[in-house]
């Protein structure tokens, strides 16, 4: 008989905590996630090829698609020095939507001229980084499988036969947490 090896433990309810905040400012009073907090190793492919990296999201759907992406500001928020923002990347000039996504960006850490230009809703996150040459470091804690029809595909408008999957993490810019995200996901067939 052999003996499984022992998963490393996730902290789920403070998984499912970030992605409730991240969430609720776009949401109705009392929401909650209902996702499941997963291990890497259960993510089935090529969402794995997708979210289980530490590189910008917009860098690894190009090459995956084979063509750049755009981005929708869905909704935004302005807390103090935290802009927030519900989005949507698309393949460009198409209506497909291939990822959702929350975000939280201490703009403290962020130089003006990045801060207007992210401001401005033209051009995914991670590719203005990128184009300014920030020192950064990009660090997903949480992977997540989301059902469909829950409230997190409902906060995006999405509708979903099967689960999606997605990632929560961090992007350190000069060393500090600057950027936390929920990126999720959908249409990870190229092409389709």
């Amino acid at each position: 008989m052999s003996v499984s090896q022992p998963q490393p433990v996730i902290d789920a309810a403070a998984g499912k905590a970030v992605i409730t905040e991240l969430c609720q400012p776009f949401a109705e009073p009392g929401f909650v996630p209902q996702c499941a907090i997963i291990q890497p190793e259960n993510i089935p492919h090529p969402e794995d090829e997708l979210l289980v990296h530490h590189n910008h999201m917009t860098v690894v759907l190009e090459r995956h698609h084979k063509q750049p992406v755009a981005v929708t500001v869905m909704d935004e928020r302005f807390e103090g020095h935290f802009y927030r923002r519900k989005i949507k990347l698309t393949l460009a000039g198409t209506d497909r939507v291939i990822e959702l996504g929350a975000v939280r960006l201490d703009l403290r850490y962020l130089p003006e001229h990045v801060s207007a230009e992210i401001r401005q809703k033209k051009t995914p996150l991670g590719a203005i980084l990128i184009k300014h040459n920030l020192l950064r470091r990009v660090k997903p804690r949480y992977f997540v499988r989301v059902p469909p029809g829950g409230p997190v595909l409902d906060l995006f408008g999405v509708q979903a036969s099967e689960p999606v999957y997605g990632r929560v993490g961090t992007i350190y810019c000069d060393g500090e947490p600057c950027i936390e995200m929920l990126e999720i996901v959908l249409n990870t067939k190229p092409g389709s």
